[in-house]
């Protein structure tokens, strides 16, 4: 009997630390929504349902996380185990965990009062007191499929203009899916406006129809205030029109959009800006492409691989692959000039309708003598739940949709020496962007991490200062010190985290011209 009872004891005992350990809304699942869903899951964006609340979690939570275990959502293709981006969404491990516990465990609530506070969307500007700002015409949707418009705007510029950083409001978040920012410093596009009855004109997807038009920037759902360091710019040729490549998205006829661009340009002297531009390398026709040409029979899965021409020295910050609905991975790398690989993009999972343009979380060198590789792998059967065919039909290296494409733009400067050093991504490090050395840091050392209560952290000051902070999810200060007059060397501080939220922090150190971050894991 007595052995019994322990047997239950015990049962119980395991049962009940199961339930103490799984997630929350409250002090974890919240977190991880707000930073990574609700941008685009909010009333009036693109996406089909809120995420702004507990109650909406619980609505579509099984959606989530069916969506977030198949790697749909995010919507980020690029796989981080082989390389990093700029402002990239992209779950943890633990995130997915957390989710997948909650959803499993009866998505309980905690204590809806310890809940971090709800984002605010306005669907207004980020930028304030922009240089530039250009209206686009009043749209009004006429169907309920996918419809990609061309909107021109003479810019008017008689000298080159370096633009340092962008936000593009979207008139209806809910029906923009994206966005391609062209210049064209001919005629073409602008006579193709003016040419049309209503603002702007259909491209069907096959992009911009002039020959001089160059790609320069996008926007699509979630994406914020694009910037570079203030000494660099994308640069607008004189004379040029600004070209807005717009898709939006399939049911909402009826609807009205009437867009617009912030712009800041860069305010040093033309001969201290650093000009960004962008060159397609890798192309689907020789010499490029090296096994064409670019053809994939019915029934047919195919592979294909392109270089590019042996390089000069030059400093990179970007990538953008382009392929259509046939195409279902795309990787791009570089090798030296004695053989070494660098990764630079790999999507496993292709998808037609998040193309982005991915900008590194910092400058890589492209030695002199090296190259760009390119692999794509095209599926021209019925596994491919892409393919526009039914049954499968010859696709050929076209303009249109249901035609394919396999190029990559690269985002270029010219080399000087330091530019691998410079940082794009200040999230990512920590550290402001544009700051030159990433290796001007302190030693830290945290533990534990992940913590549950008390945090403790080491530094080597170098001066008799430091300053610290604990950043949260959204870039508040949850706790932070400035002490002076203290000895250099091994400098030691515990710290109470049991009240703080579930989720991901950040502990930036401070000690003279001496800078370090690290990500905290608060559980």
């Amino acid at each position: 009997m007595k052995r019994k009872l322990y047997t239950a004891f015990v049962f119980i005992f395991f049962i009940s630390s199961l339930h103490a350990q799984t997630p929350d809304w409250s002090t974890n699942i919240a977190s991880i929504v707000y930073s990574n869903c609700s941008v685009c899951h909010h009333e009036g964006a693109i996406a089909p349902f809120a995420l702004m609340s507990y109650a909406d979690a619980v609505d579509n939570g099984f959606n989530m996380q069916s969506q977030i275990n198949a790697k749909k959502m995010p919507p980020w293709p690029a796989d981080p185990n082989y390389s990093h981006f700029w402002d990239e969404k992209v779950l943890s491990e633990e995130d997915v965990t957390s989710i997948n516990d909650w959803v499993n465990n009866g998505m309980p609530s905690g204590d809806l009062s310890l809940a971090p506070p709800t984002p605010v969307f306005n669907g207004g500007a980020i930028m304030t007191n922009p240089d530039e700002v250009f209206k686009l015409p009043v749209y009004t949707i006429p169907s309920d499929t996918d419809e990609y418009r061309s909107f021109v705007v003479h810019s008017n510029y008689t000298e080159p203009m370096y633009i340092n950083s962008i936000d593009f409001v979207a008139g209806d978040p809910s029906s923009v899916h994206h966005v391609v920012f062209l210049f064209d410093t001919s005629e073409i596009s602008w006579n193709k406006e003016i040419a049309d009855t209503i603002p702007g004109y259909e491209t069907g997807g096959f992009g911009n129809p002039s020959l001089y038009s160059e790609t320069w920037g996008g926007w699509n759902p979630g994406r914020g205030l694009a910037y570079l360091p203030p000494n660099m710019g994308w640069e607008i040729l004189p004379g040029a029109d600004f070209v807005f490549d717009i898709h939006y998205a399939p049911g909402n006829v009826g609807k009205v959009d009437s867009s617009k661009l912030l712009l800041k340009y860069c305010t040093l002297p033309d001969s201290d800006i650093r000009r960004v531009y962008q060159q397609r390398f890798l192309i689907q026709t020789p010499p490029s492409l090296q096994d064409g040409p670019l053809k994939i029979q019915p029934n047919q899965v195919k592979t294909f691989h392109e270089q590019s021409i042996i390089l000069s020295e030059k400093s990179c910050l970007g990538v953008a692959p382009h392929s259509h609905l046939i195409c279902t991975s795309w990787k791009v790398f570089m090798l030296d000039a004695v053989g070494d690989t660098t990764n630079m993009l790999y999507i496993p999972q292709w998808d037609f309708n998040w193309q982005y343009s991915y900008m590194f979380t910092q400058v890589m060198k492209i030695p002199e003598g090296a190259q760009f590789f390119g692999v794509g792998v095209f599926d021209n059967t019925t596994n491919n739940p892409n393919n526009p065919n039914n049954p499968p039909k010859l696709v050929e290296a076209g303009p249109s949709s249901t035609d394919e494409m396999m190029n990559c733009r690269f985002w270029l400067m010219n080399y000087e020496e330091g530019d691998e050093n410079i940082i794009l991504d200040s999230a990512f490090y920590g550290l402001p962007t544009g700051t030159p050395e990433i290796s001007n840091a302190l030693s830290l050392n945290i533990f534990p991490n992940p913590a549950a209560d008390v945090i403790h952290f080491t530094a080597d000051l170098t001066e008799h200062q430091i300053t610290w902070a604990l950043y949260n999810f959204y870039g508040s200060i949850v706790k932070s010190s400035n002490q002076k007059g203290i000895a250099n060397g091994i400098y030691f501080q515990s710290l109470d985290v049991s009240k703080l939220s579930r989720g991901t922090y950040l502990l930036k150190v401070q000690s003279g011209d001496k800078v370090v971050s690290e990500k905290i894991e608060i559980q």
